[in-house]
């Protein structure tokens, strides 16, 4: 059993094209005037309406990661501190050369990592490097000025050997 097709307005029997544009209103229609012109402009349920039915849809575009670091390079960090702690440390009785030849070196190491692993931290290497090195410098500098000192002092030997001080302190 067939059914007749359905009555249509249209004489041609014409459908309408699913791919053309929808609608739009006419965007320079008069706005509607407020008695208030300080009031609110009217706003719309949906501001941004959603796309008509079957039309493309671009999706959104994530963010492009940015390349990947490997980060600050640890011994270059420990360069800097151990180097800021040899030139603090240098005046005192030669322990600052300590801390500073291990925060030179672990500069130089840390220099020759960074540039194999693409790490941060150049900057932090070099300024290791260089306090490190001035530490060992103040150092064997404080050093020998303290032995200069103690070899032109002619009382030094007698006073060390008979366990007396001729200090002002007594």
């Amino acid at each position: 059993m067939t059914y007749p097709p359905p009555a249509s307005p249209d004489p041609f029997n014409q459908q309408p094209d699913p791919y053309a544009a929808p609608p739009t209103p006419n965007p320079y229609a008069p706005q509607p005037v407020s008695a208030d012109p300080y009031a609110a402009p009217p706003v719309s349920a949906a501001p941004y309406a959603a796309p008509p039915p079957g039309a493309y849809v671009v999706p959104p575009m994530p963010y492009a990661a940015g390349p990947a670091t490997q980060g600050t390079n640890g011994m270059a960090i420990a360069s800097m501190v151990l180097g800021i702690v040899g030139v603090l440390m240098c005046w005192c009785y030669g322990i600052g050369a300590l801390p500073g030849l291990i925060g030179a070196i672990l500069g130089h190491v840390s220099q020759k990592q960074i540039r194999e692993r693409q790490q941060e931290g150049k900057g932090l290497a070099i300024t290791g490097i260089i306090t490190g090195w001035s530490a060992v410098a103040l150092t064997v500098i404080g050093i020998v000025i303290v032995v200069i000192i103690i070899a032109n002092d002619p009382t030094f030997w007698d006073e060390i050997q008979n366990g007396s001080s001729s200090s002002d302190w007594d």
